[in-house]
């Protein structure tokens, strides 16, 4: 797997999140016993396990790693991790205690997990690092009091093009510019996900245009399918990544014009197929696919069968589709800058608080005084004019 091949052989080899990195190797230098833990959050496909692999190598640590949506109960945390969290070698040598996937630690699962690791954080002879995917869930609240929380985001498009550039050349395989353009843009900052597709060579190398035609005709056999089992059928043809595949179902939905009572019930189940793509997240399980797209296929079908809803591609050209996504890509950091300040979730301040602000900010002192407040540069703000409409 190119995936493997060419993972980074040190931190300075990795691509994006130059502060977050620069952050975790600087608070393992300053670690001593009594400080404490770091939490790195952010989506899949960021780095996350990749920086703390090679922390430790470079560092001369032995890593003790677990995946602790595996391991939910105290009991087993103190059978798989007790030990390394109490013992230093005779040599005064440290080891480095990895939890990946803390988020899906937490929940009604929890049976004493939490309060185990706030305990360990605080009398651990080893530095101990989480990871959790998402950096809004109210449940990773619970641990941030006692870690130091480093955020992790998508790499830039350009250096995710770049990188994939030098593998292509590596393998010695040609890619058009408008290929290599689309799966970046397919990947939606995953970078695994980016090599993945460049490695998938008929996908990776396929238009814009055919994977377009591809995602239309699924989307389109999935709302007018005769049956379930035609509509599932359609559903697992079209060539999206989770992420991608409910967001799209989630639009077409809204410009389907939907009577209130079939809208709310349609929102209903993509919100439950959102939980399950939150889920394969968090756990990186990707046989719970079967459930996202059965859900979608048994519940939201018989919903839209025979009504308005499409898929219409929007056929535009790359940059146009690269400036869009920057623009959402800016709506996101702007939730979670707005979110920390206002003591709220990123998910709230996204439906709630940023529709009523994003009208306010059609005053111009309004949006400078927001842009203070939120300590925003000057690329925020011809997003915040195109969303206030001016």
């Amino acid at each position: 797997m190119w995936v493997e091949k060419y993972r980074p052989k040190a931190i300075a080899g990795m691509v994006g999140n130059e502060e977050a990195r620069m952050q975790v190797s600087l608070w393992l230098k300053e670690w001593s016993p009594g400080k404490r833990a770091a939490l790195l959050v952010g989506p899949p496909g960021t780095g996350k396990t990749t920086m703390v692999t090679l922390l430790a190598r470079e560092s001369g640590m032995n890593m003790v790693e677990l995946n602790a949506s595996d391991v939910r109960t105290k009991e087993k945390l103190t059978a798989k991790i007790g030990e390394a969290i109490r013992t230093v070698s005779l040599f005064g040598e440290r080891s480095l205690i990895f939890l990946d996937e803390v988020d899906g630690l937490l929940g009604r699962a929890d049976y004493g997990g939490v309060e185990f690791i706030k305990d360990a954080v605080k009398s651990t002879e080893n530095p101990m690092i989480m990871a959790a995917n998402d950096p809004d869930a109210d449940e990773i609240k619970k641990l941030s009091s006692s870690c130091l929380t480093v955020r992790f985001k998508p790499p830039p498009p350009r250096e995710v093009e770049m990188y994939l550039r030098t593998i292509a050349e590596a393998e010695g395989v040609r890619m058009t510019e408008e290929s290599l353009r689309s799966c970046v843009l397919r990947a939606g900052g995953d970078l695994r996900h980016a090599i993945n597709l460049l490695q998938g060579g008929g996908d990776a190398r396929a238009s814009s245009k055919d994977v377009s035609s591809s995602v239309s005709q699924g989307f389109n056999a999935f709302f007018g399918a005769p049956d379930p089992a035609s509509a599932l059928a359609a559903l697992r043809s079209v060539p999206l990544s989770p992420v991608e595949k409910v967001r799209e179902v989630y639009t077409c939905v809204l410009k389907a014009k939907l009577p209130p009572e079939k809208l709310a019930a349609a929102l209903e189940v993509i919100s439950r197929a959102d939980m399950i793509m939150g889920k394969i997240g968090a756990t990186q399980d990707w046989r719970l696919l079967r459930y996202l797209d059965t859900t979608l296929a048994q519940e939201l079908y018989p919903i839209l069968k025979g009504g308005d809803a499409r898929y219409v591609s929007e056929d535009l050209p790359f940059p146009m589709l690269l400036r869009i996504w920057n623009d959402s890509k800016k709506i996101r950091e702007l939730s979670v800058k707005y979110a920390q300040r206002a003591s709220t979730s990123g998910a709230s301040a996204r439906t709630q608080d940023l529709p009523y602000m994003f009208a306010l900010c059609a005053s111009k002192q309004f949006r400078e005084r927001l842009e203070k407040a939120l300590d925003l540069d000057e690329t925020y703000d011809k997003v915040l004019q195109k969303e206030s409409g001016r």
